[in-house]
């Protein structure tokens, strides 16, 4: 009976001094904590599945139901692919609520997508080789000092090898997110190279296996120009994604000159443009406070700098800025929560000679396309048409 009001006093008088040393090691322990998964996640990342979702199909005519989940109900069109024995591919339209399913209908279709099916979905639309589209296409390797990089090659419709464009994936990343725009590249009458960089899944190792967030991966698309060049190409556009988009531009730095082939354009789908900024909003992504997110951001760089020698100012576009010399077709989407669109809108204030800007509302990371696939796909042919002439 005479615990409680014991505990009461032993906890009176604690001194506020001991309380303070507490609080100070328990937050020394959270920022330890963050800054360490902060500085792995950043310096590594190989995923070799495309993310997405598995879900029983239910269907009726053209309409499909799906269960409610965060990648069945995101806006804009989704790819759905029923597993074996099954084989086809099907892209839906935008959802509905029907019920507590969601409604989708179908609006392309190649092969089966049988009632009862169980599937994948996903946002990204693809999750194989162009052969998904009925594209035929090469599988190649990028020869470049660290071994052989995989790659798709997808020739002119035409036959004639004068442009191609070199299509870069992200942290993370793979080349399949990208076959979305396949259909409006073929349009452009280029070929394409759809590319990985060294210690992403599949590509060789460097020597410590990090990342460089931009930096020394340019040299392995400077290497796949060369593939281009040897290939029988006259001149390049290059199209990065994400982390791909900071990539692509690190190519475009003087230290390079003069490029393989002729660089005529960039096509940038929400581009990392500043690391700093980046790691700064992804401690306040994940709930941290503003001061402890500013506090880990410091310290990710830190050991980041130390584990890798990376140079943060070498992959800092917005400062390079008033360098670039290239036309830019620039896509960011508003509910971007992995790289913030306020980097796109600084980049598109600095040069707006050079950037034609779409800030697409409503739209996620890497996932303008789906929320307006003809308006994406319109921007990307008209900009080929002028910087190819």
């Amino acid at each position: 009976m005479n615990q409680r009001p014991r505990l009461l006093d032993r906890l009176r008088h604690v001194r506020k001094r001991q309380v303070a040393t507490w609080a100070a090691l328990g937050y020394v322990a959270l920022l330890g904590a963050a800054t360490f998964v902060g500085a792995d996640i950043t310096l590594r990342s190989k995923t070799r599945w495309v993310k997405g979702t598995f879900v029983p199909v239910g269907r009726r005519g053209n309409s499909v139901y799906l269960p409610a989940s965060p990648e069945t109900l995101s806006r804009g069109v989704i790819g759905i692919v029923p597993l074996r024995p099954n084989r086809g591919h099907a892209i839906l339209g935008s959802a509905k609520m029907a019920g507590t399913l969601v409604r989708r209908e179908v609006q392309e279709e190649r092969g089966v997508l049988p009632n009862g099916a169980l599937a994948w979905v996903s946002t990204f639309v693809y999750n194989g080789t162009p052969a998904q589209l009925g594209v035929e296409y090469e599988n190649t390797a990028i020869s470049t000092p660290l071994g052989d990089m995989p790659a798709w090659h997808i020739p002119p419709v035409s036959g004639e090898r004068d442009a191609i464009v070199i299509v870069v994936h992200g942290h993370g990343g793979q080349r399949s997110q990208a076959l979305r725009m396949l259909p409006a590249l073929r349009r452009t009458g280029a070929g394409s190279l759809f590319v990985t960089f060294r210690n992403a899944f599949g590509a060789p190792r460097s020597g410590n296996g990090y990342h460089t967030l931009g930096d020394e991966e340019a040299e392995d698309v400077l290497a796949a120009l060369e593939w281009a060049k040897e290939a029988g190409y006259r001149r390049a556009v290059l199209y990065g994604f994400s982390m791909g988009g900071n990539i692509v531009l690190s190519v475009l730095r003087p230290k390079h000159e003069p490029f393989p082939l002729p660089v005529l354009g960039v096509m940038l789908d929400c581009p990392v443009l500043d690391w700093r900024a980046t790691i700064r909003w992804q401690g306040r992504r994940y709930g941290l406070p503003p001061f402890v997110a500013r506090h880990v951001a410091t310290f990710v760089q830190y050991v980041v700098t130390r584990r890798s020698g990376q140079d943060f100012d070498a992959v800092d576009q917005i400062r390079a800025a008033p360098g670039f010399r290239v036309p830019i077709l620039l896509w960011h989407g508003t509910r971007d929560r992995t790289i913030p669109v306020g980097q796109a809108d600084a980049l598109a204030a600095a040069r707006p000679d050079l950037v034609e800007y779409h800030r697409v509302e409503g739209a996620k990371h890497i996932r303008c396309w789906n929320i307006d696939p003809a308006g994406y796909d319109a921007a990307l042919e008209g900009f080929m048409a002028r910087v190819l002439g």
